[in-house]
């Protein structure tokens, strides 16, 4: 990934700050010292923008690559669904075949247990 123009122009300012701080505390001069730290300050604050920057760009990319997979990964989603019922749906009928008593005993206890919980007890 190529460095963007904020990381570039903050690296520049704050190695020029540095410099311009240390000559300025080379030679006492406040007002230079002064100048070099804010340079300096400004750097940094334009290399937190520029990696801002790029964090927001690599999210932008990944939330596109989300959406152009969204479709793909639904059309998956709904054929394992329908896969997955065809299935139990062939599981269950041969139940029943094989074993229709135990099936039928087992739909009218169901019934039963049902027809209890709605029927609302009364003491």
């Amino acid at each position: 990934m190529a460095i963007n123009q904020d990381n570039f122009e903050g690296t520049v300012n704050e190695f020029g700050g540095k410099v311009e701080g240390a000559v300025g505390s080379a030679f006492g001069d406040s007002k230079t010292q002064a100048e070099g730290k804010i340079t300096e300050l400004k750097g940094k604050a334009e290399q937190v923008l520029g990696k801002a920057k790029d964090t927001y760009a690599k999210a932008s990319e990944k939330a596109r690559e989300w959406a152009d997979n969204a479709p793909e990964a639904a059309r998956e989603a709904r054929e394992k669904a329908s896969r997955l019922a065809e299935e139990s749906t062939a599981k269950v009928r041969q139940t029943v075949q094989e074993q229709p008593v135990t099936v039928l005993a087992g739909g009218i206890a169901l019934g039963f247990v049902i027809g209890w919980l709605l029927s609302g007890r009364k003491n």
